[in-house]
């Protein structure tokens, strides 16, 4: 009788211990934005958003009479080194089927988008951009960065 009710209740640990938790996965995400208006109509604005590694995401808009004028867009690792200032360094032009850095592609994603504004950015499920002009300068997932810059971009409609 002993042994049955030990073997119970190891049992029951060992189902308890191989259950499975949450998606453990799931990108946590935090947002800040900011949102300056001028005297003249423009408006500045910028969002954050952190990743469950620690990097930072940042996007500044400059908008002027409705148009955005102005993009910046960068990451910043845990380590507190950004992805624009790395340049070269940051060693991804090897891999990029396009042959550009992260700087560059971020740099076409810029115009793209004031050129074109925010809703010609489509993406795919996996993150990446649908569109053929953006895919042709911008390789890289674009997730964490549309993300930001919407934000920053809804700051700016509510100015």
């Amino acid at each position: 009788m002993n042994k049955k009710f030990v073997l119970g209740a190891l049992s029951l640990f060992l189902l308890a211990g191989c259950g499975t938790s949450t998606d453990t996965t799931k990108e946590e995400t935090n947002e800040e934005a900011t949102t300056t208006v001028d005297e003249a109509g423009g408006a500045q604005s910028s969002a954050e958003v952190t990743d469950a590694d620690g990097a930072v995401t940042k996007a500044e808009l400059e908008e002027e009479n409705g148009k955005i004028t102005s993009v910046s867009i960068d990451v910043i690792d845990k380590d507190g080194k950004s992805k624009k200032e790395l340049g070269d360094e940051y060693n991804m032009k090897q891999a990029s089927a396009i042959g550009k850095e992260w700087y560059e592609q971020v740099k076409y994603l810029e115009q793209f988008i004031i050129d074109n504004g925010i809703d010609a950015v489509k993406l795919n499920a996996d993150g990446y951009a649908e569109n053929e002009d953006l895919k042709s300068g911008c390789t890289i997932n674009l997730t964490d960065i549309m993300e930001a810059v919407n934000e920053a971009n809804n700051n700016n409609a509510q100015k």
